[in-house]
């Protein structure tokens, strides 16, 4: 499966090592979509800090990977607003085992999770249903990948793969009942620290 990104998974990975950056592509790809879903700006200036935070000990990145960052911000927040659902999760192709495929997944929750919380600290004041998208992906965290399945390959793909596009669709409830009405002035604008 093509990835919708300017790089796949493997390229991101890449990368991130070389630059010395202390997460995966899956982190911070769900940190990115963290942040807008709960309402950050797609903007350098808003969400760097907080990447660099999360990312390299509050030390900005090498030019060359911010410039991918930044697409990887921009093309994130295209697909989050596109009326067809073309958000896709950023995460290892389907070549990789399932095993690191569903690390990934509960990396990249964990990392939305973080994102979602730099702005929206209290749930209390988010739509009851955003509330339960976010206790469903906390369940996701805890995700055992390792324990044995009794089920076959197939059936392990198969769920592999609802899991995958419930997460997906969760996200974009977030960004669309929270990042959106955020950004658009429910709130005043603050600069992420």
């Amino acid at each position: 499966m093509a990835t919708p990104y300017i790089m796949p998974y493997e390229q991101w990975l890449v990368r991130m090592e070389e630059s010395q950056l202390m997460a995966s592509p899956a982190e911070l790809h769900g940190l990115v979509s963290g942040l807008l879903s709960a309402g950050v700006q797609a903007e350098q200036k808003q969400i760097l800090p907080v990447l660099y935070d999360f990312l390299n000990d509050s030390q900005a990145v090498p030019v060359a990977v911010q410039k991918q960052i930044v697409e990887l911000i921009e093309k994130t927040a295209e697909q989050l607003q596109h009326s067809d659902y073309a958000f896709a999760l950023l995460l290892p192709s389907d070549d990789d085992s399932l095993i690191e495929r569903l690390e990934a997944v509960v990396e990249w929750c964990q990392a939305f999770l973080v994102g979602f919380a730099v702005l929206q600290t209290d749930l209390s004041l988010v739509p009851e249903d955003i509330r339960e998208a976010i206790d469903q992906l906390t369940e996701i965290t805890r995700l055992d990948v390792h324990s044995s399945s009794d089920f076959s390959e197939q059936e392990n793909e198969e769920s592999y793969y609802l899991v995958l596009e419930h997460i997906r669709i969760l996200a974009l409830n977030c960004f669309h009942e929270v990042g959106l009405k955020y950004q658009q002035g429910a709130a005043p604008k603050k600069t992420l620290h």
